[in-house]
């Protein structure tokens, strides 16, 4: 997950890794500096993975909430301008875990996620690892866990 006053704009990144059961694991936020939403975006999934990596996991499910990501990812494209480099590193680290999925889900549907990107964008540290979740995250995991559904504003007027 990212969070970016502007585009580009201050960004921070954050995101969490959750068990089977849906429990807690470890979580992360950093501070990215000034870059787009895609580049925030791509900080959080390769941050994410790399802790996957370093807790051998073997089965791993990500979701994102940024479309052009996971569509980045599956295309072959080998030029890719400012982002090249952290794409081809997200594919790597994807490469070597043996089981993984990557899918889309909302932000409405991942608020921990969320929380932890907006702290990221406020740390005065480049990157902090998180081992118990932070006590403002606590309320959304506990709202994600629920699995509800959130209504989404939109800016669009509807005309009958």
């Amino acid at each position: 997950m990212e969070s970016a006053l502007g585009n580009p704009g201050l960004a921070g990144s954050g995101s969490l890794i959750k068990d089977c059961n849906g429990l807690w694991v470890k979580g992360f936020a950093r501070d990215v500096g000034i870059t787009d939403s895609l580049g925030a975006e791509l900080w959080a999934l390769r941050d994410g993975l790399t802790l996957c990596l370093q807790l051998q996991l073997q089965a791993v499910e990500v979701e994102l909430d940024a479309v052009n990501v996971i569509s980045l990812l599956s295309i072959s494209n080998e030029e890719n301008g400012d982002v090249s480099s952290i794409i081809d590193d997200c594919r790597n680290i994807l490469s070597q875990i043996p089981q993984v999925s990557v899918n889309h889900c909302f932000r409405e549907a991942n608020r921990s996620a969320d929380a932890l990107s907006r702290m990221g964008s406020k740390l005065t540290q480049d990157f902090v690892i998180f081992y118990f979740p932070p006590f403002d995250v606590i309320p959304f995991l506990y709202i994600d866990s629920l699995g509800l559904p959130v209504n989404k504003l939109c800016n669009v007027a509807a005309v009958t």
